[in-house]
């Protein structure tokens, strides 16, 4: 099991208990608005560098702004401002 697995059954109470909660990825988050991480749609080394970044399950992530032909994505997370590509924001899940 990898580490973000097992922080992400430590933050939600159990596995299920995610696949319950309505979730969409982080990419469809309008701008101005926040959400609690749920998890990601995969484990590969992409996943563990945006976990390392802070995107942790159960931090509140806010869309602060796209760029003009919509890539990247600039985020708020933890205190601190990230860009990422649509396709990096596509793997964090948030509340939906």
């Amino acid at each position: 099991m990898s580490l973000v697995d097992r922080f992400a059954r430590r933050r939600c109470s159990t596995a299920e208990a995610l696949a319950r909660t309505a979730t969409r990825p982080l990419d469809v988050l309008p701008t101005g608005e926040a959400a609690p991480i749920l998890g990601f749609d995969r484990d590969d080394v992409v996943t563990r560098r945006l976990f390392d970044l802070g995107f942790t399950p159960g931090e509140s992530v806010e869309r602060l702004r796209r760029a003009p032909l919509g890539d990247p994505l600039m985020f708020r997370v933890g205190g601190i401002e990230i860009v990422l590509r649509r396709a990096e924001a596509r793997r964090i899940l948030v509340a939906a």
